[in-house]
């Protein structure tokens, strides 16, 4: 998947140049490009220097309300 493609798939958004950075920091990566937090889902795009760009996802369940599970993604740039 390209960045492109998941841009338009999770309908993420760019982030402010602070919100990035306290994102990043929060995170533990070197920086955050995009993102989309909804009640029960959230998907960042993330740059790490040796892992490259990455897609970082997770979904709460409706009836635990607990998280099912970060998921990690490649991307391609």
């Amino acid at each position: 998947m390209t960045v492109q493609q998941a841009v338009k798939k999770y309908k993420l958004e760019p982030l402010s140049i602070s919100m990035a950075k306290q994102k990043a920091k929060e995170l533990n990566v070197d920086d955050v490009l995009y993102m989309n937090v909804q009640k029960n889902k959230y998907a960042y795009i993330v740059k790490d220097g040796s892992r490259g760009i990455m897609l970082y996802s997770d979904e709460r369940s409706l009836y635990t309300k607990l998280y099912k599970g970060l998921k990690v993604t490649p991307l391609e740039p």
